[in-house]
């Protein structure tokens, strides 16, 4: 019996997805210089051929999964300017969410492409829409300085823990960084 297979088709868009979580994963667990476009395909459950098709290099794949990992714009547009603080302290508290951006961010300081690409994502897509949002004065110093709150946060609860869960040390952590970052929000404009 000769029976005729149909190829299996893709479904390009949950294809590219499996991918960037498979880079975001890698990246965030072994850095740039230690993951493989092999071993993220392996991850993803693709050949390594098809993700270079969709993404033409392992540089191209880190950007894109960087960018796909910052989703900054559906907070700004969906918080209250008032809770913006307390919305983000609470969104780095909440154990359900994985958050690989810092940890991107940090292990990718070792190699200048990642670095480089690691620099400009963070300078587009976080601190220039962020300071957009944020206007006058010093719009780009107190972005900056959200994120640097933000990402040492982050990495210093999640990634690499050193904020106690014990007697509410992280509540109390967590408390600390909404105030403070709703501090910056705040800042007066200029009369």
């Amino acid at each position: 019996m000769n029976r005729r297979t149909t190829p299996k088709r893709r479904n390009a868009p949950q294809t590219k997805a499996k991918i960037l979580a498979a880079a975001q994963q890698a990246f965030s667990e072994h850095g740039y210089s230690q993951s493989g476009i092999r071993d993220i395909a392996a991850i993803a459950d693709v050949s390594s051929t098809l993700l270079l098709r969709y993404y033409g290099s392992k540089t191209a794949l880190f950007e894109a999964a960087l960018i796909d990992a910052m989703p900054l714009t559906g907070l700004l547009a969906g918080t209250e300017r008032e809770r913006f603080g307390e919305v983000l302290a609470a969104t780095f508290m909440n154990p359900d969410l994985d958050i690989k951006p810092p940890s991107i961010i940090a292990l990718s300081t070792g190699d200048a492409d990642a670095r480089d690409i690691a620099t400009r994502v963070t300078a587009e897509h976080i601190i220039a829409p962020l300071a957009k949002w944020l206007g006058p004065p010093d719009a780009q110093v107190r972005a900056l300085e959200i994120v640097m709150l933000s990402i040492s946060f982050v990495l210093f609860s999640r990634q690499f823990p050193l904020i106690p869960a014990r007697r509410g040390a992280d509540k109390k952590l967590a408390a600390w960084l909404a105030t403070t970052i709703q501090s910056i929000v705040n800042q007066p404009h200029p009369t």
